[in-house]
């Protein structure tokens, strides 16, 4: 059974610890790598400060600091870390007041990585018999973040032209990314980013495919056209089914991470089991953060069971787990799965 592990630095050196290894992967036995195929824009790098260190999410990159817990990215996007430095909110982007598309600093192509130096770092995760992945952010996420959600969402009501300028500027460089990331030899591309609430999409269904769908096909077209045989990633939390079959049909392969919590597993099997891998579907809400190891085991051998028979299934968390999670759960989870038998 193919295993993969998101998880909090917490968690991490926590595994570390018990297992007595810096290279947890292979104790756990996991199949997954990913590289990180990143824009270097040099405006925006000779402003920045180095990382500051942390275990909030994108601790590790380089910001522009407003102040010592509000940054901001090569894209304008403004967030702040928490009081307790474990998470980070947004808090504005460069066109939260409208503004003109033309006048930002757009990241140029060019400022994305050489595709053959990313190439040795694949060849060696493939080496040790790791599946390599490769990310690029979900259009959507990006443009939220720089226009600000609520004002997005009205925007693809009442200002369809802006919306369409934004995205063709987004989709493009991430779509370039995609094909480099193709290029480095990555068996799969990962497009992350959010689309649903627990019980529905964020946008309603049509226009999920007058404006992403046409754009996510020329997206992977243009990575298969690089790379035929990669693999096509799609995560998004919430439920998604109403954008299911138009995902499958553009060409994702794989969709993560079935949340549990408003996606039933068994019956997203029943229905796309046959187009599609499944990737996750262990709550980091409840099973993980609340379970005890016992049950742990249950919840894993049972959605094997259920979801595993003809493949298309990796047993990995919903999300990342959290810092708070016991680590017993979290060596359960694994224990269950390595040694589930039919």
């Amino acid at each position: 059974m193919p295993l993969d592990l998101w998880a909090r630095p917490e968690i991490i050196s926590q595994l570390k610890a018990r297992l007595g290894t810096d290279d947890i992967e292979t104790a756990l036995g996991v199949d997954f790598a990913k590289v990180e195929v990143a824009e270097q824009v040099p405006d925006f790098d000779r402003k920045a400060e180095d990382a500051r260190g942390g275990d909030w999410p994108g601790s590790s990159g380089r910001y522009v600091w407003h102040d010592e817990r509000t940054f901001e990215d090569a894209w304008g996007v403004v967030r702040r870390v928490g009081e307790d430095g474990k998470l980070v909110q947004w808090v504005s982007g460069p066109f939260v007041d409208g503004g003109d598309l033309d006048a930002f600093a757009w990241p140029a192509e060019s400022s994305l990585p050489d595709p053959a130096g990313l190439a040795v770092r694949v060849d060696e995760l493939k080496a040790r018999d790791r599946v390599v992945c490769a990310e690029v952010t979900m259009p959507f996420k990006r443009a939220w973040h720089m226009r600000g959600l609520e004002n997005l969402l009205c925007d693809m009501i009442v200002d369809r032209d802006f919306v369409d300028a934004l995205y063709d500027r987004i989709y493009a460089f991430e779509t370039a990314r995609a094909e480099r990331c193709a290029k480095t030899g990555a068996d799969c591309i990962m497009v992350v980013g959010d689309i649903a609430m627990e019980d529905r999409l964020l946008f309603k269904p049509d226009l999920f495919r007058s404006l992403d769908v046409p754009r996510l096909r020329e997206l992977i077209q243009r990575a298969r056209a690089a790379r035929p045989e990669v693999l096509m990633f799609y995560h998004s939390d919430g439920d998604v089914s109403a954008a299911m079959d138009d995902l499958i049909a553009v060409g994702f392969d794989i969709i993560n991470p079935i949340q549990p919590e408003c996606m039933d597993p068994g019956q997203v099997k029943r229905r796309w089991g046959d187009r599609i891998t499944m990737w996750g579907s262990i709550s980091v809400r409840t099973t993980l953060p609340t379970g005890t190891p016992e049950s742990v085991r249950t919840v894993v051998q049972d959605r094997i069971r259920q979801c595993g028979r003809d493949g298309g299934l990796v047993i990995a968390p919903a999300n990342v787990i959290m810092y708070d999670t016991p680590i017993d759960n979290v060596l359960a989870m694994f224990d269950a799965a390595r040694e589930f038998k039919w």
